[in-house]
């Protein structure tokens, strides 16, 4: 509904949608709320309307961004070592876990072969040391490879640590 109001020819628009919360310091809360959806909004997530409830993981890996800069650059920073820079393995990443860990999948997004997208996973256990096929690697990488993505790294800097 939001997005016919909006006008559906127009892509260039999206919006926040924050808790619902009662009386005034609730309608304080639930504004800031949609704020800080919109300050979350990826271009590539896809969506225009942004509800906070689905992005409280992602308000949570940005709010200590000191301490997700240290993930970053304990477990993602060696892949500055690989042919073409980390983008393409970040890329590799974020798709493999978008496809619920399916090579073939996160191959048919990235418009790549199998065997291509299985080397990439391959160059980032050589790399970092992480395996995707360890359940413990893999969550550290997937929220290493979401913060990434919330602080804008490889392209900007990470923030300095105390």
């Amino acid at each position: 509904m939001l997005d016919q109001a909006l006008g559906e020819e127009d892509d260039d628009w999206h919006a926040g949608i924050g808790r619902q919360r009662a009386g005034l310091s609730g309608v304080q809360l639930s504004f800031q709320d949609a704020c800080d959806a919109l300050h979350l909004w990826r271009p590539s997530s896809g969506r225009r309307i942004l509800h906070i409830d689905r992005l409280l993981l992602s308000r949570v890996l940005y709010r200590d961004r000191c301490a997700m800069a240290d993930l970053i650059r304990s477990i993602l920073t060696p892949l500055n070592d690989a042919q073409n820079g980390p983008e393409p393995l970040l890329d590799t990443l974020e798709a493999y876990f978008q496809a619920c860990c399916c090579s073939t999948e996160a191959a048919k997004t990235l418009h790549l072969s199998v065997r291509a997208v299985t080397y990439r996973l391959h160059r980032v256990r050589v790399l970092t040391g992480y395996d995707v096929d360890n359940p413990d690697d893999r969550l550290a990488l997937q929220v290493a490879v979401a913060g990434a993505r919330l602080l804008g790294w490889p392209h900007q800097e990470l923030p300095i640590s105390d």
